[in-house]
């Protein structure tokens, strides 16, 4: 069975092919630490991993990106509240917060990990190479892209432009200076004592969709083949990324798959740190290993808004406890065989869109017969092959827990 990856752009499944045969290209919005992260972002990138994970298995060879925003809105605000507080130290402090997470949940290292005020240069050549051919224009310092000059400009989100132009729009600045509603900024001005950089508009610094062009195309090239994030990033952000993309390069598509995740929700709303409804992965770290949080995040598909309660992630313990015992019987030098009937099953549903949930079923059922003794020959060995493919630690995956801070 061939890999099926459900895109947005398009909003259907579709069997994965990269643009360079036996290589894939693939960036995943990071975060904007501007405050403490929480097990919302672990979701998304606990799920990306375990894909990244599963097409260096299927014979890959994966370039994974993932950015830190480090400079915009929120990070000035706080930075503000904070009495003048540097937004490096800011950022420093929440990112190795977020760094620890993601380790003890055994979560690879990205092959770049950008913070956008590095790429300061690339954003204006960007920029500069939109306006050069008429993609945007340029008011009193501010540099706005015209929606108008790209057509394909709603396609992501399949909706139409007076649908986009009534939805909350973050990039939605300075309606005065616009010539559309929907037109948004890629350089802005800055109001005295905030960050800024001399560009050929004026000192100032990027709008936010236009850090994330310049970053994965100078990072990964003009076109990539997968784009992970939030499904609350489809808009404006990622739409704005496509229009940006498409228009400096020339190319389409900017991606040939949009994956996009649900959003981890408490009681029924979405975690986020605006509503202040947080779950901390370093709250939870200290009396559920980091192999159970991953379980309990891959329990949920990708796409899915998963509801968190103590009382489910407390559920699984029996389950991580029968796979950790299980592992105990494999050889962890032997071969496993693709056609083994386990690995068939898993890859099966592997295959079928990252069904990480039917995986773990099937996982789970093998360890069951392990445990009572009603195992096929090298089912345990089997069993260890797929666990680990998925990431997890006590399989011997390789990753921060193993003690492989590599990419």
């Amino acid at each position: 069975m061939s890999l099926q990856l459900f895109s947005s752009l398009g909003n259907a499944k579709r069997e994965f092919r990269s643009i360079v045969d036996g290589k894939v290209s693939m960036y995943v919005c990071g975060v904007t630490p501007y405050d403490v992260t929480h097990l919302g972002h672990a979701f998304s990138y606990v799920h990306f991993d375990a894909l990244r994970r599963y097409l260096s298995w299927r014979g890959f060879d994966v370039r994974y990106v993932q950015n830190v925003t480090d400079i915009d809105d929120d990070m000035i605000m706080v930075s503000k509240r904070e009495g003048g507080r540097p937004i490096a130290e800011i950022r420093d402090e929440n990112d190795a917060i977020l760094r620890r997470d993601l380790d003890a949940m055994n979560v690879l290292r990205p092959h770049a990990y950008p913070f956008a005020t590095d790429y300061i240069p690339q954003i204006i050549e960007t920029t500069q190479r939109i306006l050069d051919v008429g993609g945007a224009y340029a008011v009193d310092g501010d540099v706005f892209f015209d929606v108008a000059a790209f057509p394909r400009y709603g396609q992501l989100n399949g909706i139409t432009l007076e649908a986009l132009g009534k939805l909350e729009n973050p990039e939605s600045k300075r309606e005065e200076k616009k010539r559309g509603h929907l037109d948004f900024l890629l350089w802005q001005t800055t109001e005295p004592g905030e960050p800024n950089w001399d560009s050929p508009w004026g000192p100032g610094r990027p709008g936010w969709s236009i850090e994330c062009t310049a970053m994965s195309m100078t990072l990964l090239g003009e076109q990539i083949d997968i784009h992970g994030g939030g499904r609350d990033l489809k808009y404006p952000h990622h739409e704005n990324e496509i229009a940006q993309a498409e228009t400096a390069s020339g190319r389409d598509p900017f991606c040939g798959f949009w994956m996009h995740n649900g959003m981890l929700q408490l009681e029924g709303v979405k975690m986020s740190k605006s509503l202040g409804n947080l779950v901390l992965a370093r709250n939870l770290l200290p009396h559920h290993s980091g192999d159970h949080l991953r379980l309990y995040l891959l329990g949920e598909h990708y796409r899915s808004d998963a509801n968190y309660s103590s009382e489910s992630l407390e559920l699984l313990r029996p389950r991580i406890d029968r796979l950790q015992t299980a592992n105990v019987a494999a050889d962890p030098a032997a071969t496993v065989q693709r056609s083994h009937p386990l690995i068939r099953a898993f890859s099966a549903a592997m295959d079928d869109d990252m069904n990480t949930p039917l995986a773990l079923e099937i996982l789970d059922r093998a360890a069951g017969r392990v445990l009572d003794g009603t195992s096929d020959a090298g089912e345990a060995d089997a069993l260890r092959s797929a666990a680990s493919i998925l990431g997890f630690a006590f399989a011997g995956a390789r990753g921060p827990v193993n003690g492989d801070l590599n990419a």
